[in-house]
């Protein structure tokens, strides 16, 4: 019935969107890339409509947004009840209730030692405030990713992803103090002993551990391949960052909200409980389509940060 509903929509926009796509398209910044030409106009569950009266299996999820699927009732529903209450609440004002019942819900389900959130809108957002709290925490600059990762496309995040030089391009220059070294990936013979042996090489040639403050690193390589981490990687990246006085940062942006099966990748059994990060980056399914981001950490590395050196207009909004 839903699916028939969407349909009869489509039939009444069709005329209207052509007429948009026409005349409209020229004026879209071209720099955003896409996969289709396709105007969609509605969706639910697994699928999407479009103008031209196609229902499509969506397989991209809105690259991994909408993990309960388009349009789920009770997202609906929540959203359509807050509009009726408040739309815009300022967290740089004052405290609100969604906000507070949300880190009700999170905190018993947060790795091992986390009690401590700051919320913002993006993931890219998310990733940069993740590498202020943990620059603060240890008065050290540097941050060490690995080859493949995606972490966003704000100047911050751009400089930390290597996933694609295309978000690189024409952008320089970066900011200083990233330093990429290998992710393990069988496929294309690296494996754990040679990342790791590439990352003692890099501290021996390049960084003094005094100037490093993070190791930022995505459980699961996104677009660098779609990756796991080999465990015994991940604890190895674990020990080493405690070895140099750093803070591990997990990015589970993507992998988070039971996109690899457990509610995050670096806390599921597969990685155990040696992986514990000192801060761990959300946003995507955690509002299963509504911009919505989160860092986690311990109280100890969030307190380094005074009242005002963390917000955003639109952070963690109602």
């Amino acid at each position: 019935r839903n699916l028939s509903t969407a349909s009869n929509t489509n039939q009444r926009v069709t005329m209207m969107s052509s007429s948009v796509l026409h005349n409209a398209k020229p004026h879209i910044a071209r720099g955003v890339g896409r996969l289709t030409d396709l105007v969609f106009t509605s969706g639910q569950g697994s699928y999407v409509q479009t103008t031209c009266g196609k229902t499509l299996l969506d397989f991209t999820t809105g690259i991994g947004v909408v993990n309960t699927g388009h349009a789920h009732p009770r997202v609906v529903a929540a959203a359509k009840e807050q509009l009726d209450r408040i739309v815009h609440s300022q967290v740089n004002i004052g405290y609100h209730d969604k906000m507070l019942e949300l880190t009700e819900m999170l905190l018993p389900n947060l790795p091992k030692g986390m009690d401590t959130i700051f919320y913002g809108t993006t993931g890219a957002e998310a990733v940069e405030n993740s590498v202020k709290m943990a620059r603060a925490f240890t008065g050290k600059h540097a941050v060490v990713v690995f080859r493949g990762g995606y972490h966003g496309r704000t100047f911050g995040t751009m400089a930390m992803t290597t996933s694609s030089r295309i978000y690189r391009q024409k952008f320089g220059p970066l900011i200083p103090g990233v330093h990429v070294t290998p992710f393990p990936y069988e496929y294309h013979g690296i494996t754990t002993e040679m990342a790791m042996n590439e990352l003692d090489q890099l501290f021996k040639d390049t960084l003094h551990e005094d100037d490093v403050a993070a190791f930022l690193i995505e459980p699961v390589l996104g677009e660098g391949g779609y990756v796991p981490a080999p465990p015994d990687f991940l604890k190895k990246v674990r020990e080493f960052a405690n070895s140099k006085g750093a803070l591990m940062i997990c990015d589970e942006v993507q992998t988070g909200f039971g996109r690899t099966g457990s509610l995050f990748a670096c806390d599921s059994e597969y990685y155990g409980s040696d992986v514990q990060p000192d801060i761990m980056t959300m946003a995507k399914g955690i509002a299963s389509g509504f911009p919505l981001s989160g860092v986690a950490t311990r109280r100890e590395i969030a307190d380094k940060c005074d009242p005002g050196m963390l917000g955003g207009t639109y952070a963690g909004n109602a």
